[in-house]
């Protein structure tokens, strides 16, 4: 009975067309989505080939993805922090990043938020007030840099009230890994 078993199981696999009997490559032939996308292995993070390095903690925030470049966007990383509060840190073509940051409030009115005028280091960027139907009041700015070589975008979504201690010392954090990239 095993040898019936056995050869009707290897009878099965003759009778397979080569690609369905080869599901699986050498891991060598794989290539991660990172290197893929021109980022490379840095001490303590990653750095993209068209030079931003995204560390893997910045400040209380943690990387959790790496982002592709586009049209203008060259490269990006996205961050997570406590309580669900995100940020992502995009490089630009140099002299886009004030481009980028119309574009971001264009595009936010014409979704229909509400732009809001904030204090401390959230008044510096541009901010929407993106959901006000819950007792916490969901929060998005923008912030843009010019570098030396390249531009720079800061996105955070944060709480209103609860995080706005946060944003200072995240944008701080995020400013001084900036003054080093270029």
């Amino acid at each position: 009975m095993r040898h019936c078993i056995a050869g009707l199981l290897l009878w099965g696999l003759v009778g397979l067309p080569l690609s369905a009997s080869v599901a699986v490559a050498p891991a060598g032939a794989q290539t991660p989505p990172e290197k893929e996308a021109g980022w490379q292995s840095d001490v303590g993070g990653l750095r993209h080939f068209m030079g931003l390095r995204c560390p893997d903690q910045i400040g209380a925030f943690f990387r959790i993805k790496v982002l592709e470049g586009g049209a203008n966007s060259l490269a990006g990383c996205i961050y997570t922090g406590s309580d669900g509060m995100t940020a992502v840190l995009r490089q630009h073509v140099q002299d886009t990043g004030r481009r980028e940051a119309i574009s971001f409030s264009r595009n936010y009115k014409a979704a229909g938020f509400e732009e809001v005028q904030l204090s401390g280091a959230a008044s510096t960027g541009i901010s929407f007030r993106t959901r006000s139907w819950t007792p916490t009041s969901l929060c998005e700015t923008l912030w843009h840099f010019a570098g030396k070589e390249s531009d720079f975008t800061l996105w955070l979504s944060y709480t209103l009230p609860t995080q706005q201690d946060e944003v200072g010392p995240a944008v701080t954090a995020f400013t001084q890994v900036l003054a080093l990239q270029n």
